[in-house]
């Protein structure tokens, strides 16, 4: 079963929805890091979001640092989403056999559009390639872990790649 892009997108909504609900019950600091064609890309605590919604099933996203901000800043954010099927809640390595139709499916989203089902500047899925994504640690609602990606633009198809990916998250779910 393939994960779509609206599911995705859903997904995503219903998670920002309830941010600042689950922000109430944080009792860590969140991170994820990476490397998106050479350039620094950073989330902060406010802008990511990891939730299991559905037993077995990892979903993990972040925003731009200070995305999350009130006011927003002016400036377009990027969203990086990731979802794998198959998780029991114990470190475990996903290799390039598990991505698309085989159970993880990971979206970038370049330059969010301002406005409601707006346009963004691009939007890249995870293709065959070179992608990982380890969780290293689990630690009752706590996760850390690593990951490289190589994304192709949906409509140039040019390929982004993203390396030294590393993240600690929580479940903020009540």
């Amino acid at each position: 079963m393939k994960l779509s892009h609206s599911v995705l997108a859903a997904a995503s909504l219903a998670v920002f929805s309830l941010t600042p609900a689950l922000l109430a019950h944080a009792k860590i600091t969140q991170q994820l890091s990476a490397k998106i064609d050479g350039k620094v890309f950073e989330s902060d605590d406010d802008g990511i979001t990891y939730l299991i919604p559905t037993k077995g099933v990892l979903n993990l996203i972040a925003v731009t640092k200070g995305a999350s901000a009130y006011p927003p800043p002016k400036t377009l954010s990027d969203r990086l989403g990731i979802i794998c099927r198959n998780f029991d809640g114990k470190p475990v390595k996903y290799q390039a056999k598990d991505f698309g139709n085989n159970g993880c499916e990971v979206k970038f989203t370049k330059g969010q559009s301002k406005q409601p089902f707006g346009e963004p500047v691009a939007e890249y899925d995870a293709r065959d390639g070179k992608n990982m994504l380890e969780i290293t640690s689990v630690s009752g609602k706590v996760i850390e872990g690593k990951f490289s990606f190589e994304l192709r633009d949906k409509k140039t198809k040019a390929i982004l790649s993203i390396t030294e990916g590393t993240f600690k998250a929580e479940d903020r779910q009540i």
